[in-house]
């Protein structure tokens, strides 16, 4: 097993990343689709090329939809359920939409060329590096540091190794333990004596929104009464 630790993104090269496709562009919008789906859930390049329409499924979570991908195109010829997020959905429908105007409804893998033949991987490593590089990223992008990225930001927000192990599909717990070597916030902040910030508490967000209707009615009676004095 090797000692090198997994590349990643931080959040402001993941941004300009992204920020360099053109999504009015088929291809654009296609390969934002296609590496976002890969930042936000883990994909391999293998599974993104694989995937297709009929993988695409719509679920429920705690009564809200949410999209999930069944993979089966997997190291190892495993199978495993991957959710997408938010911004990760948007760009996959607007691509699932795009591809019907681009007639290539008729083809069952997700992402085509736009004459609907297969992508490969040595396209998505290409473009990762091009577009790294325009992007003014000094390390050299590559499809996998997209998983990796997922990976450690799941990690962190989790804490929890076993959730990432089989987000990731990963056989073994020792494949999914480098990135708690990746970026460790808690000893960082141990170290440097800064405080994690935290989000006001739900009650309070509540408080602050009534006071702020509560100020824009007594404003508006104000503006009401004084009217006639202007």
């Amino acid at each position: 097993m090797t000692d090198k630790l997994p590349d990643i993104m931080t959040d402001a090269e993941w941004k300009a990343f992204i920020g360099r496709f053109n999504t009015k562009a088929p291809t654009g919008l296609r390969n934002a689709a296609l590496f976002t789906l890969m930042r936000e859930a883990g994909l391999r390049s293998c599974e993104v090329i694989g995937l297709r329409t009929v993988d695409v499924r719509h679920d429920k979570l705690d009564g809200e939809p949410v999209t999930c991908l069944r993979l089966e195109t997997t190291k190892g010829g495993k199978e495993r359920i991957a959710y997408v997020s938010d911004d990760a959905d948007r760009l996959l429908q607007a691509w699932l939409e795009r591809r019907k105007v681009l007639s290539l409804g008729r083809f069952k893998h997700v992402f085509t060329t736009l004459k609907g033949g297969p992508l490969d991987g040595g396209y998505l490593r290409e473009v990762c590096a091009r577009k790294g590089a325009e992007a003014d990223i000094q390390w050299r992008v590559h499809p996998h540091a997209l998983r990796h990225t997922f990976a450690t930001d799941l990690l962190e927000e989790t804490g929890d190794l076993a959730l990432v192990q089989d987000a990731l599909g990963h056989s073994s717990p020792e494949t999914t333990r480098v990135y708690a070597k990746v970026r460790n916030s808690r000893l960082a902040r141990a170290i440097t004596g800064r405080k994690k910030e935290q989000p006001p508490a739900k009650a309070n967000q509540d408080e602050i929104e009534a006071l702020r209707r509560q100020l824009a009615e007594l404003t508006a009676k104000l503006d009401a009464l004084t009217e006639g004095d202007r």
